[in-house]
């Protein structure tokens, strides 16, 4: 009894230990905006043309008749670095380089002045030129201006009497510019005399970015409030965060996000569906908390440098520190946009460090949008530390140049190499989905372990645009593990990439993407990346291939249908294509196939009848497919015998 209580406890322990090596990993979100999320002040590092006035959310800045663009913005007395780049800070400047209170004219106090500084008596004023960048494009269609109105001076000279009494006034759009990156402006008002001391102008709706006031009357002046209104929101707003810290090493599912659609309708917002305004997000990962790396200069004469901290930077002086790049070791690039909510996540993982930048924009002046909330799905902790992979031709492991070059749309064979770490604490997994674009791949072989033993998988899943092998039998524990599929597909796309993912299939969690890299030292590609032969770079349309040159439509159910196979190469869009029958007279009998389509390999029949559902008589037709692009027309044919 003893020794089967012993036994027992035993299996429970081994039990026990598989179960929390093996425990399911919690399907985590950290959301910033809504009720329970982050709040988008916290975790802002800059922004530019976003409002935070609703509670849990950001939106395109939109104003009302009554709002003044001027004084909502953070100014800066200074010229800006270039014209071309939007900031999140406003800009003023002058045309003298005497240093004046110019900040005094942007903020949004009457009682404040420019006091003294063009009042200076026995100098003209004329040709005073004040500058103002409001740092993006705003919608506007008027413009005050106007010296203190209440008050006196020590004289007892009214303030308000110090108003310009002539004037010309330019803007720009704020993507108008010369060959000198320079703003292009237009004349908006010219006014050579005026007794109005608050003169307000009046113009048409458009976007502003660049205003130029210049003063052509000698009389002294000062000015208190520069103001510009205008309804409806600005063309594009962005928001960048703060490097997100996970807390551990996360497996990086989706990015989600809600939002509202807006249209101004007066000087209210109502939530519009039509509204023309759209969301892209951008996101990158990281190894460290911090994305940059600083550089200081340790020679000055040979420029050579040093990697330091960000606070041994800040320390260093001026004339030693170096450039300021972004650290492409520990971080990924940027993600290509996210344009729809639910995209998977396709970055470097696990990673305990991500940042994201929302943009937003508009494409009509009265529509905006409103962000509600953004969520980034996660899994802690993940299947592996490590998974890498890398593709090359199997009988062709070291190309010229180190990437496999195929002739497009034939079946190629491939060797999928991945080396993966695997903690105790991580999920594992026991299948591999490797992702074919376009093709339908055929299984051949698959190796594990570093001697690269040949195994049988449990099960072999081949779909249109996957290949995946399942190994419950052979899964790999804690470790380093290493693996190679062998299969065939076809490339159809110049530079596709051939990706891949792991995950666990007794368990609902999420695939970890598999990383670029050294997975094989056999193998120099340490890439995804396939490219086409220049023979095939330039072909949009495979040989049209018929599945029998005589057919026999007779209704017997024996031949009365013939296959007519392509393929479609380099799109990465669809086009019209269009698959039709013609007699030796060139004349159309026949339309079995008209739609638009991208790269891959296709297939339509034809049963012998002409568009009118009426036999053909027995003779000789071509099959014609014609593929058309902006450019040109590209056209394949092949003959077929009809016989009865």
């Amino acid at each position: 009894m003893d020794a089967l209580r012993k036994q027992l406890f035993s299996t429970i322990v081994a039990c026990a230990i598989l179960a929390a090596q093996n425990a399911p990993a919690e399907l985590l979100r950290w959301t910033v905006g809504g009720e329970d999320g982050e709040g988008w002040r916290g975790q802002e590092l800059r922004s530019t043309a976003m409002n935070f006035a609703e509670p849990g959310a950001i939106q395109l800045v939109a104003f009302t008749s009554a709002d003044n663009v001027v004084s909502s913005l953070g100014w800066v007395d200074d010229f800006p670095p270039n014209y071309l780049d939007e900031r999140a800070q406003a800009r003023i400047w002058d045309n003298i380089a005497v240093v004046r209170p110019l900040l005094e004219i942007v903020d949004g106090i009457d009682t404040t002045s420019t006091h003294l500084a063009f009042k200076r008596f026995g100098i003209a004023q004329d040709g005073t030129k004040f500058y103002f960048d409001l740092g993006a494009r705003f919608p506007a269609n008027r413009i005050s201006f106007f010296p203190r109105l209440k008050g006196t001076s020590s004289e007892g000279r009214p303030f308000s009497e110090d108003y310009i009494r002539g004037y010309v006034l330019k803007v720009n759009d704020g993507s108008s510019f010369n060959e000198q990156d320079e703003p292009i402006y237009a004349p908006l008002r010219r006014v050579d005399f005026t007794r109005e001391k608050t003169p307000t102008i009046d113009f048409p709706l458009q976007f502003v970015r660049y205003i130029e006031l210049e003063v052509t009357s000698a009389s002294p002046f000062e000015l208190a409030e520069f103001q510009l209104f205008g309804t409806g929101f600005a063309p594009a707003a962005s928001y960048r965060s703060k490097v997100i810290d996970l807390g551990a090493p996360a497996n990086f599912s989706r990015l989600q996000w809600t939002l509202d659609k807006l249209r101004q309708v007066g000087d209210e917002l109502a939530v519009d569906p039509k509204a023309d305004a759209e969301i892209s997000v951008l996101m990158r990962t990281g190894l460290d908390d911090n994305p940059r790396v600083y550089y200081e200069y340790t020679n000055l004469f040979t420029r050579e440098r040093q990697v330091v901290t960000e606070d041994q930077y800040k320390s260093l002086d001026e004339g030693v520190r170096g450039p300021i790049d972004d650290d492409q070791v520990n971080w990924s690039l940027w993600s290509a946009p996210f344009t729809e909510s639910g995209q998977a996540i396709q970055l470097p993982s696990p990673r305990q460090y991500f940042q994201f930048e929302i943009q937003i924009k508009s494409g009509a002046i009265l529509d905006g949008l409103r962000l509600n909330s953004l969520s980034v799905e996660h899994t802690i902790p993940p299947v592996a530390q490590l998974l890498v992979a890398e593709i090359s031709q199997l009988d062709d492991p070291r190309p010229v140049g180190d990437v496999p070059i195929v002739p497009a749309g034939d079946f190629t064979t491939f060797a999928y190499d991945v080396i993966a770490e695997i903690k105790d604490a991580d999920t594992g997994f026991d299948a591999l989905r490797i992702l074919t674009p376009q093709s339908m791949p055929m299984f051949r072989q698959f190796f594990i372990g570093e001697d690269q033993i040949e195994v049988i998988p449990d099960d072999v899943l081949v779909e249109p645009g996957s290949l995946t092998i399942f190994f419950p039998s052979q899964r790999p524990g804690s470790g380093i593990h290493r693996m190679r599929a062998v299969f065939d597909t076809q490339i159809f796309v110049q530079g596709s990439f051939i990706e891949a993912e792991v995950f666990d299939s007794q368990t609902d969690e999420i695939p970890q993407r598999v990383q670029p890299g050294d997975a094989n030292p056999e193998v120099l590609t340490n890439a995804l990346r396939v490219l086409t032969t220049a023979a095939s770079a330039s072909t949009l349309v495979s040989e049209l291939q018929v599945g029998s040159p005589v057919f026999t439509p007779n209704g017997d159910g024996i031949n009365d249908q013939v296959e007519l196979s392509y393929s479609l190469l380099q799109l990465v869009k669809p086009v019209a294509v269009e698959v039709g029958l013609y007699d030796l007279a060139g004349r159309r009998v026949r339309t079995v196939f008209s739609e638009e389509s991208t790269s891959g390999a296709y297939a339509v029949a034809w049963d012998g009848r002409d568009d009118q559902r009426q036999t053909v008589p027995p003779g000789l037709y071509l099959a014609v497919i014609q593929v058309y692009t902006e450019r040109e027309t590209f056209q394949r044919s092949s003959s077929i015998g009809v016989a009865y």
